[in-house]
């Protein structure tokens, strides 16, 4: 479909509903893909202890969802998650507005594949791991500005906190 420059492969599903093309919403689902060459993935990247293990030129993702709001000139996401066994990303927000600009936040899990088997055990996984998608080791961030170069913010304080006190650090 070529709506994102950076991502190859891929098989997506898009479920919308509404009463009209200017308020729907619904659900979109990605499986076998991958981001290729992406410079914010890079910098996220960058941001972590494991800068130089994990290779961004070209990253595989096992799947990604959201769910989407389509409104009159905008585009809001929310519960996302992308997963792949070398990273993992949750996020929500305005991907684009009006004035075709961005504030999209989450937390950005490198090492996902080992790093979210924290999430996946019981009582511990929701302590240490803050839930089911997400993980021992992230750093929150934002994406904000305009749509063809959002600015990226992290919080590096995050990427020490447990799951559970992560969200203490997540953008407002």
């Amino acid at each position: 479909l070529d709506f994102y420059e950076h991502m190859e492969g891929g098989q997506l599903s898009v479920a919308l509903q509404g009463a009209n093309n200017e308020a729907l919403a619904g659900q979109i689902d990605i499986r076998d893909f991958w981001i290729v060459n992406e410079p914010k993935m890079r910098s996220l990247v960058a941001a972590t202890k494991e800068n130089g293990r994990v290779d961004t030129t070209r990253v595989y993702f096992e799947s990604g969802a959201a769910a989407l709001a389509k409104g009159r000139g905008s585009l809001r996401i929310a519960e996302g998650v992308l997963r792949g066994p070398v990273i993992g990303s949750t996020f929500q927000g305005m991907l684009n507005d009006p004035n075709d600009r961005m504030d999209l936040t989450g937390t950005f899990m490198p090492l996902y594949g080992v790093n979210r088997i924290f999430g996946e055990l019981p009582l511990i996984g929701q302590i240490l791991g803050n839930g089911r998608d997400r993980g021992l080791i992230g750093i929150t961030f934002r994406l904000s500005g305009a749509v063809e170069n959002p600015r990226l913010e992290v919080n590096p304080l995050s990427a020490v906190a447990p799951g559970f006190l992560r969200e203490i650090f997540e953008f407002r």
